[in-house]
């Protein structure tokens, strides 16, 4: 086999083409099913590349395949051409030149690909000359191949496996051009799978990669914005923010996702810039003009974003209002003005928009909830006022703000309204670790024997030994609190008190004498 000649992959892409416009799809399968069973018994090839071969089955056929001129090419079985033994030989062929002989018997399928390849090799070099949608088009044609599988996990992840291979090639990309470009690729595999949602229902798998690939495009915007001043790339920047812009025209679930990707290209990308309010301006200008009707949410929450960047804090309000924005949008949206006008530092309209957005919050307590909240003490550190505001939604919030008032007297070292929430509760002494009521011993110790006492009677009046030994624990820190209070002659007056009312408890005696209450 030393003496055969090459098959080149010009010489392969031929044979394919010969193969795909002579032999039909039943003949090609059955000469697979030759070649796999090893029916080729002897090929021999000329110098003049013409092939000799035996084929056996019922009955024995010799095959003659010229490689220069493919019509020539014969068999000795009735057929005579272009039947399944001469489909074997070009298999087997194909196997001993080092070809895969599972392509002869697609050949049309790979010749086509071949020539899509060989198309998308020649485009490769061209992406720097290229704006990203045309980026967008070649990667939907790069991973056509790829096909949507259930699992949108797996299919994530073969998409960007087949978008790795790009990065092999030598394409003249500038530094900046590349972290455009990777920045598409996600963008691109997002825009998959949302397609693949829009075609068949939403589970928790696919719903599940959809948040996953957003929380991977926020990181990477994050990370890279260290790296350059990308207002510079101009062009770029603006064709990226007209990309986005599409998607949040089509965002219609109220959950404000590209939303999202949005505000973070301005948060990285665009506002360290010293010409941000420009950006801003042009932005704005576009948004105008793209507006339709009716009016994407995601679209009016971009225009009030930017009109407080502009520190238009009225016509940010109106843009939501203007649009029905406000019927249904998620604590989380707000979240993002508040972290806006908080980051300028403008507190009074951070009260502003603080109370136009309370009643968004109102419910159990979540992790919104909780920085929403974190907004108010904020305002609060900067407009004194602005704590009675914070009272009030409190207040309205109740009873799911109740733990947040409980927080808020004890880091305000309310001690009086915090220990009457406690006894309100049902929470005595026990309930807390002892460096919780430290502070009340050391400042206010005198608000504590309320509190102690009540819950020294409630253990007694249990009338078991295990409540028995909570009372005199109780007892040994009521001891303490007088001291601290230096009147022990008050103590000593209560303690005589109650070890006389119960006096014939004899297990509650007991434990007060283990206890070194009693002597």
């Amino acid at each position: 086999m030393s003496s055969l000649p090459a098959l080149n992959d010009e010489q392969w892409l031929k044979l394919l083409e010969h193969v795909a416009k002579t032999f039909n799809e039943v003949t090609l399968s059955r000469g697979f099913n030759y070649f796999k069973q090893q029916h080729v018994t002897t090929l021999v090839i000329s110098e003049d590349r013409v092939v000799h071969a035996k084929v056996t089955g019922p009955e024995d056929n010799s095959v003659t395949l010229n490689l220069n001129k493919f019509a020539s090419s014969s068999c000795t079985c009735p057929v005579q051409t272009y039947c399944k033994h001469l489909a074997a030989v070009i298999m087997e062929l194909a196997d001993r030149m080092g070809y895969p002989a599972s392509q002869i018997v697609n050949a049309a399928y790979h010749l086509k690909r071949a020539t899509s390849n060989s198309s998308l090799d020649s485009s490769l070099s061209q992406l720097p000359e290229m704006d990203i949608f045309s980026w967008h088009e070649f990667l939907n044609q790069y991973t056509t191949h790829v096909k949507p599988t259930y699992d949108q996990g797996s299919f994530t992840n073969v998409l960007r496996q087949e978008l790795q291979k790009i990065k092999k090639v030598d394409i003249p990309f500038s530094a900046i051009d590349w972290v455009f470009f990777e920045l598409h690729q996600e963008l691109f595999i997002l825009r998959k799978i949302k397609e693949q949602n829009a075609q068949s229902s939403v589970n928790y798998y696919t719903s599940s990669a959809l948040y996953q690939m957003y929380d991977t495009i926020h990181v990477g915007i994050h990370q890279k914005s260290a790296l350059f001043n990308f207002t510079l790339a101009e062009e770029r920047l603006k064709q990226t923010l007209s990309y986005i812009r599409q998607q949040l025209a089509t965002e219609t679930d109220q959950k404000y996702l590209d939303y999202g990707l949005y505000t973070a290209l301005w948060k990285y990308w665009i506002a360290p810039s010293p010409n941000a309010d420009h950006w801003v301006s042009q932005e704005i200008n576009e948004i105008e003009n793209l507006t339709t009707h009716p009016i994407s949410s995601s679209f009016s929450a971009a225009k009030a974003f930017l009109y407080l960047y502009q520190s238009r804090s009225s016509e940010a309000w109106e843009a939501l209002e203007a649009s029905g924005t406000l019927k249904k949008a998620p604590m989380s949206l707000f979240l993002t003005f508040l972290n806006h006008i908080s980051a300028a530092r403008d507190w009074d309209n951070l009260v502003d928009w603080l109370l136009k957005t309370a009643s968004y919050f109102y419910g159990q307590r979540t992790k919104e909830l909780e920085a929403y909240i974190g907004y108010w003490k904020e305002a609060a550190a900067h407009i004194p006022e602005a704590e009675k505001h914070l009272w009030n939604v409190l207040e309205e919030m109740l009873p799911h703000s109740g733990p947040i008032i409980e927080e808020m007297l004890y880091e305000q070292r309310k001690w009086k309204p915090w220990l009457e929430m406690q006894i309100f509760k049902g929470q005595d002494p026990l309930y807390h670790r002892v460096s919780v009521l430290q502070p009340i011993e050391k400042e206010s110790p005198e608000l504590l024997l309320p509190y102690y006492h009540q819950a020294i009677e409630h253990y007694v009046s249990l009338k078991n030994r295990h409540d028995y030994k909570k009372s005199v624990k109780l007892l040994k820190r009521l001891d303490k609190v007088y001291g601290k209070m230096k009147q022990t002659e008050r103590w000593d007056r209560f303690f005589a008190g109650y070890v006389g009312r119960h006096s014939r408890l004899r297990a509650l005696q007991e434990e007060m004498k283990k206890g070194k209450l009693l002597e």
